[in-house]
Formats: structure tokens, sequence, C-alpha cells
């Protein structure tokens, strides 16, 4: 006897990545909340938002280039002409460096599970996200070189040329991050060889420091952005092409790593905690490099510590990279003819070349039970990981202290004196280290007191406590040098400072 044979199920159709990404609009609007008038609210604060920031940006920018071109100096007009070209490089090394960070191309791991596991085209279910990037470069590119344009020549015809060169440039430096998204080779190559663009957008400053005759606005006339805006095109159509043949063998694993970035940085966001942000980064950056060699410490007790601290700092060559890439910039602003704000440009830049080797300070501030691991008193541990910042805030303000020293330019009550060399370092370097370790050891934002009204809503006190955490004593302590006060004044406020920033954090 025979059983009997049951018929074939039908095997359901594998949907178009059109198809599925409609239905998914319709369920997520069937189950939304909002109003048209809560996206209404929404879209004014983002426009007051951009309009705010733009115009106070612009301001500025305005100001201070006025200010530049009421120097008259041989050294003032090089400076001018030398600045837009090696900012355009910095502003598009950074970008890429971005970029190579998110992805660029990421889903969450939520997408990665239930919609590029499936059988549908990866290819669709990408392009749209792809296609948003390309654009952005596009733009981004063009607006950019543009601007950079301005400054050199008003004449419409090279702006245009700029607009042109600037949007196959931007196009190509999306593309080829896409591209090299694929494979991890690339990606290294790419991320080095930002870090090289900015290093050498840098020794541009160096060049006309010393001054060396370089025609630095050559590149703003017709005939080279031509050619750069012709080559450009040609090499960003067939990245183009390359990005969308190759883009339905994008793996799961590397969409995925960009959306866990995004998702813990709007994590950070969202609890208005501004440690975190960096703590993130770090742990992201260390989780991809994996096991790195250990090294024997030395001697015991605090020495050790601070020692070992030392070791930390120095397995991230690009710390030690980034704090001597920025030393060239205050003497950049002192040479463009904007002596009155050097001091402050000294004080921020020092600041963030400082600001990493305070990884071990923040870590031991946060953590009770990692200090109560230690036989030693809290103060006592926190000088030892507060040593190598210390060290590090004074080499750095040593390379930077001739751009603060000498006369004012910027006397408050006619109190305008000349700072000796040995006090504008003691005052940077003090400024600078007591700002790094109270950021250092700012406590989680604590959501309990009032709420403070801003222009983006209601926020909790300690946040708006915890932005300004270390900036506030930054601002302090390089007042007396910005405004040519009394040496005494220069040099005590800022030890002050040190001195509250140890004690107290």
């Amino acid at each position: 006897m025979t059983a009997p044979v049951r018929a074939a199920q039908p095997v359901a159709a594998v949907p178009s990545a059109r198809a599925l990404r409609k239905e998914l609009r319709a369920r997520r609007r069937a189950h939304s909340d909002r109003t048209l008038r809560d996206a209404l609210e929404d879209l004014y604060l983002w426009v007051f938002g951009v309009l705010m920031l733009g115009s106070m940006t612009g301001a500025v920018a305005v100001r201070l280039w006025a200010e530049i071109s009421r120097c008259d100096t041989a050294s003032c007009v090089n400076a001018r002409d030398v600045v837009p070209l090696p900012l355009g490089v910095g502003v598009l090394a950074l970008l890429l460096r971005a970029l190579m960070a998110l992805g660029p191309v990421w889903t969450s791991r939520a997408g990665s599970t239930f919609l590029l596991g499936t059988p549908v085209d990866r290819r669709g279910l990408l392009a749209r996200h792809v296609r948003a990037l390309l654009v952005g470069g596009l733009l981004g590119g063009a607006l950019l070189v543009a601007t950079l344009v301005l400054l050199a020549s008003t004449r419409p015809d090279v702006v245009g040329l700029g607009a042109a060169a600037g949007a196959a440039l931007g196009l190509t430096v999306v593309a080829g991050a896409v591209v090299a998204q694929r494979a991890p080779g690339a990606r290294r190559v790419l991320s080095i060889l930002s870090d090289a663009l900015v290093l050498l957008a840098l020794t541009a400053v160096p060049v006309f420091l010393l001054g060396v005759d370089v025609p630095a606005a050559a590149w703003a006339r017709p005939v080279p952005l031509a050619v750069a805006a012709v080559a450009g095109s040609v090499v960003a159509g067939g990245l183009v092409v390359a990005v969308f043949r190759g883009l339905g063998r994008v793996q799961r694993r590397d969409v995925v790593a960009g959306g866990e970035l995004l998702a813990g940085l709007s994590g950070a966001a969202a609890s208005m905690d501004t440690s975190m942000l960096a703590d993130v980064l770090v742990a992201r950056r260390f989780r991809l490099l994996g096991a790195a060699r250990s090294r024997r410490g030395r001697w015991t007790g605090l020495v050790a510590v601070a020692y070992r601290e030392a070791l930390r700092s120095l397995r991230s060559p690009h710390r030690l990279v980034l704090a001597v890439g920025l030393l060239v910039l205050p003497y950049a602003v002192d040479r463009l003819g904007v002596p009155s704000v050097t001091p402050l440009v000294a004080g921020a830049l020092g600041y963030l070349a400082v600001r990493p080797f305070s990884g071990g300070l923040h870590t031991v501030a946060r953590s009770a039970g990692l200090r109560r691991g230690f036989p030693v008193a809290d103060f006592a541990l926190r000088m030892a990981f507060t040593v190598p910042l210390l060290a590090a805030a004074g080499v750095w303000s040593v390379v930077a202290a001739p751009t603060v020293a000498g006369p004012s330019q910027l006397a408050l009550f006619g109190l305008a004196t000349n700072v000796p060399l040995g006090v504008g370092w003691a005052a940077l370097a003090a400024t600078i280290a007591a700002a790094a370790i109270r950021s250092a050891t700012r406590k989680p934002v604590s959501y309990e007191g009032p709420l403070i009204s801003t222009p983006a809503g209601a926020l909790p006190a300690g946040f708006v406590g915890q932005v300004f955490r270390g900036p506030d004593f930054l601002l302090v302590g390089i007042a007396p040098l910005t405004f040519g006060l009394p040496w005494p004044l220069t040099l005590g406020v800022p030890l002050l400072l040190l001195l509250v920033s140890l004690r107290r954090g």
C-alpha cells in the first residue's frame, strides 16, 4: 500500500527591495503617534539652531577676516594666500576620517539581522542610503571649495570652476570610502592617507613662517580648477560605478560596526553625558585593535602607577602626532595679523592636545571601587595619574610660549604689559593643565535639581555645568594673559586654578 503523495507547497516569491521599503514605510506610518504639529516643532528647532549657529559663526569669521585685512605687512598677505588651500585639504581629510569611522554605509544590528539577512536584493536595500551620501559629498565639496576660492578670487567663472572641482572631489572622497569599506586593507590605507593629509596641511604653516615664497594662490585660477574638475569627474564616475556594482556584496559585519558606533553616540547624547562620547570612541578603537604587546613595568608604589600611565598614553601614537601638529597653529594665528586672540587660541589648542592624556585620571575619578583597590589616599592616587598630563602640558607650552609672550595687543584699562617668556610659559601650562584635569575629573550628569531654559528646550543644570567644566578654567586662566594684566596676576590666576583642580578636581 503506497502512501499518498502530498502536493509541493508553493514557494513565496522574494519581494523586491522597493516593495519591502514601501511596506515598511506603511507599517511605520500606521504605528506612528507623531502629529503634524510635532513635526513642525522639530523643523522649527532645527531651522532656528542652524540659523543661530550660522549667524554666530559667520559674524566671528567676518570680524576676524576684517582684522586680518587690516594687516598690511608682507607676511600677513602671504598668510592670507596660503591659508585657504591647507584648510580645504585638512577639512577633506577629516571628512574622510569620519566616513571611515562610520563605515560609511551603516545599519543597525536589527536592520542587519531582519533585512540584510533576507534573500531580498541587498543592493536595493542599501542604495538609497548610498545615494544620500554621494549627493551630500557632491554638495558639500562644491560649497567648501567655492568658499575657499572666494577667499582668493571673486571672479564668477573661477568660483564656478571651483564649485565644479569641489563637487568632483567631494564625490570622489565619499565614493572611495564606500568602495574601501569592503576591504580591510583599503580601509587601513585610507585612514593612514587621511592622517597624512592632515599633517600635510599643517606643514604649509611652517612653510610661510620661514618666509619661503610659495605661489600659494596659483591653484585658484581657471586652468588648474578646470583640469581638477575634469580629472575629478572621471575618477568620481569610475568610483560611483564601482560603488553600485559592489554594493550587493557588502558583508553584514562591515555595516553593523558603524551602526553600533552611532547607537553608542546617540545613547551618550540622549543621556546628555559628554564624557561618554569619548568613552564610546576609545572603547571602539581598542575593540577593533584587539590585543596589544605588553610591557614590563618599573619601580613600585605611586611612581610605578605614574610610569604605567605614561606607557598607556604612549600606546596611541596619533595623540603625539595631534599634539605636535597643533603646535604650528598658534604661530599661524599670530602671523595672520590677529595677535589679540593668540593666547586664547593657544590655550584652546593646548587643551585639545593634552586632553587625550587624561584617560587614566578620568577612569579613576569616576570609579570609587577602583580607587579602593589602591592602598593609598585618593588625592595621592589622582596625583600619580596626573603626572603624565602635567608633563605633556609643560612640554607643549614650552614650544607655544613665544606666541603669547611679549607686549599684549589687547590692553584692558591701559594696563598693557610686556609678558616675560617664562611667565607666559608657566601661565599657559598651568591653564592648560587645570582645564584638562577639571574636565577629566567631572562626575556623571545629575538630573536632579532645576531645569534651565535654553533655545533648545529645558536642560538640567547638571548638563550645563558638565559641558563647561574645564573650559571655564581655560577662559578664566587665559584672560589675564589675553588682556595684558600685570604679570603677578597673569601668573597667579592660572597657578591658583591649577591648585584648585588638583585638590578638588
